[in-house]
């Protein structure tokens, strides 16, 4: 393999960007027909019960990925700039074993400890069978998301486009029908099937690039695989942190009803709104893990994607908060419109995330997992303080300002902390963007919630339409900072 040289062009982020952006809309049109059909076969405490399943596999899978997908791609990005493909293919294999035996461990835990689980995250309702059945869905975590690093790692990102949409038709067909013909009962088998379709296409595709071939008894392998081990520790840690802050929240929001409003209310502005995300992580981590070493072109790169998540989010945003009642009917059921105004004052969640998440990327690409820990540890306490404050303040209206909250926490820490430890710093054009478009999104939320209906949609109009408008013409701009970026770059060699 030659040694490719990274493109950080607008026109690169962009051209990924539109690819995945394509992919996450088909995604969510799928995703929102499942919703709907789901919301009106289960109801609100059926939502409630399918979000305690998928925080129990989350669990699980935080304790036994070793954190084998983050480093897989760092490092598989590395040797592949470098055009070494035995080493690739050595490395493969190592990763591999391993997912098998996260697989196999996080599998038997859930399988032995399902009483445990049971009265740990649904004290209320007996579903021992169901959790022990759910460990062939955790089983399926690991082996999935270490064959997605591998061909993100590979740059092979219009399979994984192409992976996306067959995933999440997967996704509609193994649960509606078990929704229709079970109820509740369906749940786990619809998640079983549902993992298990996901890891076996993404085997499909991975196979085709590295065959694939474990040694489950090898001592080489587990030597090799020793250091990714021990640098995924802190990683392992920081999942487990995330998944029991999560479930600490949907404990004290107690009845299956209240999580299912609450489920909804973060899915609408955080989960379909992060797709977003999804459409720009898959090309910038593998980028950013080439990068890690220099300092300048490191600092660039973020800064840059930093540009295209908040021009990409800002009009998205607005754009849900005007539509939120009618997506709720559509997607949803009206048992569910009480979970708009948390929706709404969440929608700074996901605006802040859009500026914390490609500086956050640092600590990963440069395998600091220690400090990553540190960072995940400090935002979950202080993300369940905020949102049982607020919560207990102003209901679920309160919970989704606490989303916001702890968004802005998150960002102001990772900004004051990553500067001084990677020597971050964000150029002028980027916060000089930022604000003309969080205050077009705080006036659309500000006229959402307390301006009459005419007036609401008449602010929010206007603010949608300047934010497109600069987004549009932003985005259009030469790529003139990249060229000065190189130029020095030069120089200095």
């Amino acid at each position: 393999m030659e040694r490719r040289e990274p493109d950080d062009s607008y026109r690169h982020v962009l051209k990924y960007t539109g690819v995945f952006g394509g992919v996450q809309g088909l995604k969510i049109l799928v995703t929102l027909a499942r919703n709907k059909l789901t919301a009106t076969l289960l109801g609100e405490g059926g939502m409630g019960l399918n979000k305690r399943f998928m925080n129990i596999a989350e669990v699980l899978n935080a304790w036994t990925n070793f954190g084998i997908s983050f480093y897989a791609v760092r490092r598989i990005s590395e040797l592949y700039e470098e055009g070494t493909d035995d080493d690739v293919r050595r490395f493969v294999g190592v990763i591999r074993t391993w997912s098998v035996w996260s697989a196999l461990l996080g599998g038997l835990l859930c399988f032995f400890l399902a009483s445990l689980l049971n009265a740990h995250y649904i004290p209320e309702e007996e579903h021992r069978l169901e959790i022990m059945l759910l460990s062939l869905f955790v089983a399926s975590l690991p082996i999935e998301a270490v064959e997605c690093s591998l061909l993100k790692a590979l740059r092979r990102l219009r399979t994984v486009a192409l992976i996306e949409i067959l995933v999440a038709l997967s996704t509609f067909l193994f649960t509606i029908p078990f929704y229709y013909w079970l109820g509740l009962r369906g749940i786990v088998l619809s998640l079983v099937l549902c993992g298990w379709a996901a890891a076996l296409i993404h085997l499909y595709f991975s196979t085709r690039i590295y065959a694939f071939r474990v040694r489950l008894f090898s001592m080489a392998v587990v030597r090799e695989g020793w250091p990714l081990i021990r640098i995924g520790i802190p990683y392992v840690l920081a999942g487990v942190a995330g998944a029991m802050a999560a479930g600490e929240v949907y404990k004290y929001l107690g009845d299956d009803s209240v999580v299912g409003l609450y489920s909804v209310g973060y899915g609408l502005m955080v989960t379909y709104a992060g797709m977003v995300f999804k459409a720009v992580e898959a090309d910038f981590f593998p980028r950013l893990s080439s990068l890690n070493h220099d300092t300048v072109r490191l600092n660039h790169t973020i800064n840059q994607q930093i540009d295209v998540c908040v021009l990409l989010m800002a009009p998205i945003l607005i754009l849900f908060i005007l539509v939120m009642p009618w997506a709720i009917r559509l997607l949803y059921t009206d048992s569910f419109l009480p979970a708009v105004p948390m929706a709404v004052c969440a929608v700074f969640y996901m605006f802040f995330k859009a500026v914390t998440t490609p500086i956050a990327y640092t600590s990963l690409a440069k395998a600091d997992s220690w400090l990553y820990l540190l960072m995940e540890c400090i935002y979950d306490v202080a993300f369940v303080l905020m949102l049982r404050y607020g919560y207990s303040h102003w209901g679920l209206t309160g919970a989704g300002m606490a989303l916001s909250a702890a968004a802005l926490f998150d960002l102001l820490m990772i900004w004051s902390v990553y500067g001084t430890y990677y020597h971050y710093r964000m150029r002028l054009k980027t916060f000089a963007l930022i604000i003309p478009q969080g205050v077009l999104l705080a006036a659309t939320v500000v006229s959402c919630m307390y301006a009459p209906e005419q007036v609401k949609y008449c602010v929010g109009m206007v603010c949608l339409v300047l934010s497109v408008i600069m987004s549009i013409y932003l985005m259009n701009g030469d790529d003139a900072a990249r060229q000065r970026i190189n130029l020095k770059v030069r120089s200095e060699k």
